[in-house]
């Protein structure tokens, strides 16, 4: 599955309940838990470090202190 994350609708994990990241040499995995479904779900995210950055300026309103 491919997914494009921007400020498009909808948003495909609207409920985020855990985050991890690691770095994976030459690049980063970002392991997320979501609910699809209602069920609690592991989604592995491979980004490059350059798409990492992205998102996480994305993301940087949403953290919480």
């Amino acid at each position: 599955m491919t997914v494009k994350i921007d400020s498009a609708e909808p948003n495909v994990f609207p409920v985020v309940e855990k985050l991890d990241v690691h770095d994976a040499g030459r690049g980063v995995t970002l392991t997320l838990a979501t609910k699809i479904d209602g069920h609690l779900v592991p989604v592995s995210v491979h980004l490059d470090y350059r798409q990492a950055s992205d998102l996480a300026t994305q993301l940087e309103p949403f953290l919480e202190d």
